[in-house]
């Protein structure tokens, strides 16, 4: 009966990483969803600003991957949410956008966000690797095979 009981805060840190991705485009959402539960984050999605912001609070991600031009509330909008909440203090955020930098990513720069990706230049593999940067793991597990 020598039962060890972790704390919750070491529970959290050996369960997966939570990722919350917001983007109205679903196939951006399958596509990076996809690649990063392969690599054993939990993923959880938000299809505009609006559930974005209804949901970061109550889940405290890890980390946010942030489309900038969505329907009902854009992603500026939602990154100065995160950042106006200490709670979300420890929540790094990652922009994925079409928006160019020199029109609507000037705002959302603005933010310091802990990166800035054009869409049409990121790969899986290339946001995976500034994911797992970003959150201090330095021996991420090999990706299983897709289903």
């Amino acid at each position: 009966m020598n039962e060890i009981i972790q704390p919750a805060a070491a529970a959290k840190e050996t369960a997966a990483k939570i990722i919350l991705l917001v983007d109205d485009n679903p196939l951006v959402v399958m596509a990076y969803r996809g690649a990063l539960e392969r690599r054993g984050f939990r993923v959880e999605t938000a299809a505009d600003g609006l559930d974005a912001m209804k949901k970061v609070l109550p889940l405290k991600p890890d980390l946010v991957v942030l489309d900038l031009l969505m329907p009902k509330v854009d992603g500026t909008y939602v990154l100065k949410f995160i950042h106006s909440h200490a709670e979300l203090k420890s929540v790094r955020v990652i922009v994925l956008s079409d928006a160019s930098i020199a029109d609507a990513a000037q705002p959302a720069l603005a933010q310091n966000p802990d990166a800035v990706f054009l869409k049409s230049q990121c790969t899986a593999s290339r946001l995976v690797d500034k994911i797992n940067e970003l959150l201090g793991i330095v021996n991420p597990p090999a990706p299983t095979p897709p289903h």
